[in-house]
C-alpha cells in the first residue's frame, strides 16, 4: 500500500491508530466540564399597584351623510352623416352590330332511289351441298310406326302336339299309349302356361317360335331352346319364358326319357 513494504506498512498503521486515539482523548475531557449542573438563578418579582381603569365613554352615532345622486351627463348626439351624393352612371353606348352574313343555301344531293331487294334464287339442298364442297347427306331413316298392341284370345292359341325329333329310348316294356299320355300332359301344362303369358303380354306382331327341350328323369325341362325364332324378340322371350315355369311333369313312363321334343307356339 503506497508503495511501503510490510514493515513500514504495519508502523503507519499503529501511527494511524495512535493519532486516532489521542483525539478521541482530547475531545473527550473538553467536553466534561460543559455537563456540570449551573447554580439556578433566582428572580424576583415586586407587584405595584394599578390606576383603575375607566370604562370607555359612548358617543352618539355620527350622523351619515347624504347621498348625492349621480346624474349621468347626456351623451352627445353625433353629429349628422351627410347624405351621399348619387352617381351618375353614364351609360355606354354598344358598338355598331356587324350585320351577319346570310347562311348559303345548302346544297341538294339528289337521294338515289332504293333499290328493289333480288330475290334470292331458290336452289336444292344437293346444290347447296355440291357449292360448298360438303360430303353428300346420309340416306334417311324411314319411320318406325308405332304398332298398335295385338288383342290375343288366349282361348283360340292351343298348343299342337309335341313333336319327338328323336328316336325314343324308352324301354320297351313301356307302351307308346302311356308315352303319349305323358306327353299329352306336358302340352296341357305348357298351354297353360303359354294363354296366361299371352292374357297379360302387349305383343306388336306375332310370329311362330319352336321350343326344342328334354324331360329330365325327375320330371323337369332341361336344356330349353328355340330351334326357331319368330323375329320378333318379344314372342321368342314369351317362349322361353313359358319355358321356366313348366316347373315338374312329374317322372317320365319308364323312368327316363331321352328324346328331344319340340313344340311350336304361334300367333297370327
Amino acid at each position: 500500500m503506497l508503495g511501503l513494504n510490510k514493515r513500514e506498512n504495519r508502523i503507519f498503521k499503529i501511527s494511524v491508530m495512535g493519532h486516532l486515539v489521542l483525539a478521541t482523548g482530547i475531545v473527550f475531557f473538553a467536553f466534561i466540564p460543559s455537563c456540570e449542573e449551573k447554580p439556578e438563578e433566582v428572580h424576583v418579582f415586586e407587584l405595584a399597584s394599578s390606576p383603575p381603569i375607566l370604562a370607555p365613554a359612548i358617543l352618539p352615532p355620527r350622523p351619515t351623510p347624504p347621498v348625492k345622486k349621480v346624474i349621468p351627463k347626456p351623451k352627445p348626439t353625433p353629429p349628422p352623416t351627410p347624405k351621399p351624393k348619387p352617381v351618375v352612371v353614364k351609360k355606354k353606348t354598344p358598338p355598331p352590330k356587324k350585320p351577319t352574313p346570310s347562311p348559303l343555301p345548302k346544297k341538294i344531293v339528289p337521294t338515289p332511289a332504293p333499290k328493289t331487294p333480288t330475290k334470292p334464287k331458290a336452289i336444292s339442298i344437293e346444290q347447296f351441298r355440291k357449292s360448298q364442297n360438303l360430303p353428300p347427306a346420309p340416306p334417311s331413316r324411314p319411320k318406325v310406326q308405332a304398332l298398335q298392341p295385338i288383342q290375343i284370345d288366349p282361348r283360340n292359341y292351343s298348343l299342337p302336339k309335341i313333336k319327338v325329333t328323336q328316336n325314343s329310348t324308352v324301354s320297351s316294356s313301356v307302351s307308346a299309349n302311356a308315352v303319349n299320355q305323358y306327353l299329352a300332359r306336358v302340352k296341357a301344362q305348357l298351354e297353360g302356361i303359354w294363354r296366361k303369358l299371352l292374357s297379360d303380354a302387349a305383343l306388336n306382331n306375332g310370329g311362330e317360335a319352336r321350343l326344342s327341350f328334354r324331360i329330365s328323369s325327375n320330371g323337369t325341362i332341361v336344356s330349353p331352346r328355340l330351334s326357331l325364332s319368330s323375329g320378333n324378340p318379344a314372342l321368342d322371350r314369351l317362349v322361353f319364358e313359358v319355358s321356366r315355369r313348366a316347373g315338374n311333369f312329374g317322372t317320365p313312363p319308364g323312368g327316363k326319357l331321352d328324346s328331344t321334343l319340340e313344340i311350336p307356339f304361334r300367333v297370327n
